[in-house]
């Protein structure tokens, strides 16, 4: 009994070492990390013969050679074309030596022509993809080339990327777009009652270097891309991109210029906002009321004139209330007259009325929704100011 114990006991270990031998064969699939190229930003747009062309940009960072050298960054942009994304993934394998991996991918940029074209196109490889992560975001490259965009973005200090990232991180601070993932974009277009908006990135001309020197483009976040389906139909620019932002309650923080009695202006920051919407129905017409309540900062007073009193900030509380129902207002109507919802009206309606909904609206909503009459209302509130109260130039500074 004892020896059989003993001989099955190296039966065992010999299965063992068989089967460990040789592991680069019973793992196949597997690739070293050496071997592969991490993508962080794709750029898409059109290509001749109804294709398409994916752009890259690849990234290095060397160690410095020698005491107080600080590391270098380097990057190459790779361009491939294909009949469809797959073909055109596939394709930088025949000319690159690392394999790109999608599963690090953040930013998905969409030329212009090719967001004209329609999206679906364009991003199915994305959504289907197991590499690839269904909260990147996505971006629609205003007046130019998705490639345009990374070749310019991509510096020697700078990768396009992180750019991107730092813009990004700052826009809350005037609340001109709002992130928009790939989850999102497959929601919205699968619901054929919304429209799609996506947030815009567009070249801006840089400021001279210290040198005196030119230093060629730069990229800026600003405002909304809207869509037909899957087809780009118009932009919301600066103003009409925060008034959407209020309406679908994504306004954290901004600058709102009021102008003051003797034509100078003040400059507000707001603080909080909430948006509330209730939709209703009378005599079979469909109503909408949007409350939104602000409160703000004086952050500068460019008059003389002291405005530290009931009187005053009636006043500027009262102008304040007329841009933001302004930005409101050209957002609504603008949408009517286009028959997208882009700012989820369909889903306030939806769920006071889901009867009707299915019954009704549903089939015939972009008609609909161009009839529905909104009522905007602005309750603000402007609590204080900062270090100092009155203006400077004023006889009575405290």
């Amino acid at each position: 009994m004892r020896y059989a114990k003993t001989i099955i006991a190296l039966c065992c270990v010999l299965i063992i070492s068989f089967v460990l031998t040789g592991c680069k064969i019973s793992f196949q699939g597997a690739t070293q990390i050496k071997d592969i190229e991490f993508i962080r930003a794709v750029g898409i747009d059109t290509a001749p013969d109804e294709k398409m062309r994916l752009t890259i940009a690849t990234q290095r960072i060397i160690a410095g050679g020698g005491r107080g050298e600080s590391e270098q960054k380097q990057s190459e942009i790779l361009h491939s074309e294909g009949e469809t994304g797959f073909e055109a993934v596939r394709n930088f394998w025949s000319f690159t030596e690392k394999r790109p991996f999608f599963g690090h991918l953040e930013y998905l940029l969409i030329g212009e022509e090719a967001a004209r074209e329609g999206l679906l196109k364009y991003m199915d490889f994305f959504t289907r993809d197991p590499e690839v992560r269904l909260n990147l975001n996505v971006f629609i490259v205003k007046g130019s080339e998705a490639s345009e965009v990374i070749r310019q973005g991509n510096t020697r200090d700078k990768f396009v990327f992180d750019r991107l990232e730092g813009i990004k991180r700052h826009h809350w601070g005037l609340s001109m777009i709002t992130e928009v993932d790939l989850m999102e974009v497959m929601y919205i277009l699968d619901a054929e009652f919304l429209s799609l908006y996506v947030p815009c990135v567009k070249l801006v001309k840089k400021t001279e270097s210290t040198g005196g020197m030119d230093e060629g483009m730069d990229l800026a976040l600003e405002g909304f891309a809207v869509f037909k389906g899957d087809r780009l139909a118009g932009y919301l620019e600066r103003e009409m991109a925060r008034g959407l932002n209020f309406l679908k309650n994504n306004v954290k923080s901004g600058v709102i210029n009021v102008q003051w009695e003797d034509g100078d202006m003040v400059a507000l920051g707001i603080i909080s906002t909430n948006r509330k919407i209730k939709p209703y129905m009378e005599n079979d017409e469909l109503y909408m009321d949007v409350n939104i309540k602000i409160n703000c900062n004086i952050a500068e007073i460019q008059s003389k004139t002291s405005i530290f009193d009931d009187e005053s900030i009636e006043y500027l509380q009262t102008r304040l209330e007329e841009v933001i129902k302004n930005e409101v207002k050209k957002v609504v109507d603008l949408a009517q007259e286009m028959k997208l919802d882009f700012f989820g009206a369909a889903d306030a309606f939806l769920h006071k009325y889901p009867c009707k909904w299915e019954d009704i609206y549903e089939k015939n909503w972009s008609d609909i929704f161009s009839d529905i009459k909104f009522n905007i209302t602005v309750d603000s509130h402007v609590s204080r100011t900062y270090d100092i109260k009155q203006p400077i130039g004023s006889k009575d500074i405290r």
